[in-house]
C-alpha cells in the first residue's frame, strides 16, 4: 500500500543514487533511490529540498516512489 506524502531530503549520495527523506508528518525517515524520480529533477536533489512522494513498504523498510521536487 502506498501513501502520498511530503518531506525534506535529508541526505543524497549522487554516486550510489541513494538517500533519505524526512517525512513532514514526523514518521521515520524513508529511503530514496534515484530511479524513483519521474523526471530529470534528480539533478537538483540536494539536502533541504522539499519533495512529494508515495511511501511504500519494501523488504528493507519504507521507501519513496514517484518522487517530485515541489
Amino acid at each position: 500500500m502506498s501513501r502520498k506524502m511530503t518531506g525534506i531530503v535529508k541526505s543524497f549520495d549522487i554516486h550510489s543514487g541513494k538517500g533519505l527523506i524526512t517525512p513532514s508528518d514526523g514518521r521515520k525517515d524513508v529511503l530514496l533511490h534515484i530511479s524513483a524520480f519521474n523526471t530529470s529533477e534528480s539533478e537538483s536533489l540536494l539536502p533541504g529540498i522539499r519533495v512529494e512522494f508515495c511511501r511504500i513498504n519494501s523488504l528493507s523498510g519504507p521507501m519513496a516512489a514517484n518522487i517530485y521536487v515541489t
